[in-house]
């Protein structure tokens, strides 16, 4: 059965040879010398009796009939990738990897893990914090979700959060301010962080002068830090409130002005799209953007 298929890898050097014009690329492509690729292809064209290849200058053009025969190549090896896929992904119960900020996972993945882990009791969660875009192809992380607008386009990319910035802070501080002049702001402290001040242009934003030099300000180099003190009573920062729902629906902070800034806050979720727990990560995904959603 299926005799024409004898020199399984003489095919394969007749794609490679196709795709790239060039015997010499497809031997390299291959692992193989070029005389070996010449050979198998030759060996082949006896075999059906007809020309695969012509030379064109520098490159190797396929003749009619080797048009034919390389995209049936092509579709068929397509169709053996795909079975393949299909019987190594591996069922829905197992382990979940996901790697994310530090503040992502304390601000908004950890409190509601419990409802997860109820709902799939099978799915054994883990979660590593990291500023590094690990290989998700490689190793045992699944899924990442990092902050910022940068493309990552090796990969399938989801964004969960696009948020404002905006003032947050404890009931006792929000008590103290004027509710109807947010420039009462300045008589407070102002957390903002060491990278980027974005306490200026919120002002500017919303037509205060966006002069702080006056101003206490606490400089912090991440929101977690920035939580922590306005949770203890000390001042006001800026940051998402999809983030910070969580103590905003405990009442543990406020929201004094509604005034936001963009572009705020994005978090984007990514994974490879061939990797064989798929099915563990699309679960996950949807329940995540279901979780942001109800924000």
């Amino acid at each position: 059965m299926y005799k024409e298929l004898l020199n399984i890898s003489g095919f394969r050097m007749v794609e490679a040879a196709a795709r790239l014009q060039s015997y010499s690329k497809a031997a390299e492509e291959l692992n193989v010398t070029q005389a070996a690729v010449s050979q198998q292809i030759r060996k082949i064209e006896a075999q059906i009796g007809c020309k695969l290849f012509y030379r064109q200058g520098r490159c190797m053009q396929l003749t009619y009939q080797g048009a034919v025969l390389t995209e049936a190549i092509q579709n068929g090896f397509e169709l053996i990738v795909e079975g393949l896929k299909k019987i190594q992904y591996e069922p829905l119960p197992g382990k979940l990897t996901i790697t994310t900020t530090q503040s992502f996972a304390s601000l908004v993945l950890v409190p509601r893990m419990w409802k997860f882990s109820s709902a799939y009791p099978d799915i054994d969660l883990r979660i590593v914090t990291s500023k590094e875009v690990e290989d998700l192809r490689q190793g045992e992380i699944d899924i990442a979700i990092r902050y910022g607008y940068s493309e990552y386009p090796d990969y399938h990319c989801e964004v969960l959060i696009n948020d404002p910035i905006v003032p947050l802070c404890s009931p006792a501080v929000a008590e103290v301010l004027d509710k109807s002049s947010p420039v009462s702001l300045k008589q407070s402290w102002l957390i903002d962080y060491s990278g980027v001040s974005y306490w200026p242009k919120w002002f500017e934003h919303i037509g205060i002068d966006p002069d702080i030099s006056a101003c206490q300000v606490l400089k912090v180099n991440n929101i977690d830090v920035a939580m922590s003190a306005v949770l203890a009573g000390h001042g006001v920062c800026l940051g998402s409130a999809k983030q910070a729902a969580y103590y905003l629906n405990e009442g543990m902070l406020v929201q004094p002005y509604e005034f936001g800034l963009m572009p705020g806050t994005q978090y984007r979720l990514m994974y490879d799209p061939q990797s064989p727990r798929l099915k563990r990560i699309e679960l996950f995904s949807q329940w995540l953007h279901k979780e942001i959603e109800s924000l």
